[in-house]
């Protein structure tokens, strides 16, 4: 179970326990999950989190009623190798719920770490006052370095203010990795190809929180005619049920009952949290499961023939004032 606590002194008593104290003087993953097995005693050790979730969800070994894990403070991790922590710690504090009868596994936050916990795992808490730190702010052109597993990095930047897309701020992503020693020069940054573009409101957000850092700026945007778009809806009263919208950048949005093909590879336009973002720069994937983006394969010859993948004109919704009249197809 997950606890977030103003002061150590509301720690439950918990009889017969094993205690692992966790704080901010543990700066990498190794560190970590070093702590972890030498207070649990585990039995085996592994160099990656695979390990850190055998330790934290065995326990077969020890002899106690329960397991402690205390937060003193968040260790010092990348923004993806915190991801994977957070995660793993409430995928294992739920699973130990479930196991009736069996040992117990509880987790303790401070209350001051909960905005941090909950922008990794968002969605999951209920939601009690705590202070949020202000992000930091972020302009057409910023370049940002997002750390990855096996000490790689690679770059982002933002290009535009999507009108489209509820003012969202598209980025692009490029596809080079570097090695984390690099110090690549902005020019040689922008010039490289663009791996995809996402729209999203909270890349201070990922500054704040570690995912991403900036490093500079460039007034070379790239080509914005090529962030095109599209979500898919599933419920259209009076529609067909499942329809695509597809639109470029700030430029008006044409709808479609079957997805055209030319837009096979054209990006996912929902609005994306700097987490959901990370997930897909290393993952590479926007969703885990099997999706309509990542998977979808196109519509049917026969159906495109007859055009009946487009939406009737009297029926699309129409477009928003602050939109521009540039149609999609030109």
């Amino acid at each position: 179970m997950i606890h977030f606590i103003n002061s150590f002194d509301e720690i439950q008593e918990h009889p017969n326990s094993r205690v692992v104290l966790i704080d901010h003087s543990l700066q990498s993953e190794r560190a970590v999950i070093d702590r972890i097995e030498k207070a649990l005693d585990a039995p085996y050790e592994k160099d990656n989190w695979d390990g850190f979730w055998d330790a934290i969800t065995d326990l077969s070994w020890l002899d106690c009623s329960s397991v402690v894990l205390v937060n003193k403070s968040l260790p010092k991790l990348r923004g993806w190798d915190m991801k994977v922590y957070l995660e793993q710690l409430y995928d294992a504090s739920v699973e130990w719920e479930s196991r009736v009868g069996n040992k117990a596994f509880c987790v303790y936050f401070l209350l001051d770490d909960k905005a941090k916990v909950d922008f990794f795992l968002p969605g999951k808490f209920a939601q009690p006052e705590v202070k949020h730190k202000r992000s930091p702010a972020t302009h057409i052109g910023d370049l940002f370095e997002i750390t990855l597993p096996g000490d790689r990095k690679r770059y982002m930047q933002f290009v535009i203010v999507d009108s489209s897309q509820l003012g969202a701020w598209g980025v692009r992503v490029f596809k080079k990795e570097y090695a984390i020693e690099e110090k690549p020069s902005n020019e040689d940054i922008v010039k490289d190809s663009v791996d995809f573009y996402c729209n999203t409101r909270a890349i201070g957000q990922g500054v704040l929180y570690g995912l991403w850092t900036y490093y500079g700026k460039s007034a070379d945007l790239g080509n914005l005619n090529a962030m095109v778009f599209r979500t898919f809806d599933r419920e259209i009263p009076g529609l067909n049920p499942q329809r695509w919208r597809v639109w470029k950048a700030s430029q008006e949005a044409q709808y479609y009952q079957v997805l055209p093909r030319k837009y096979l590879h054209s990006d996912y336009g929902g609005m994306c949290s700097p987490i959901h973002l990370m997930d897909r720069i290393v993952l590479g994937r926007w969703f885990p499961v099997a999706n309509v983006y990542d998977d979808y394969k196109g519509a049917s010859m026969v159906r495109r023939l007859l055009g009946k993948e487009r939406i009737p004109e009297h029926l699309a919704p129409k477009m928003r004032p602050n939109a521009t009249k540039k149609s999609i197809n030109k």
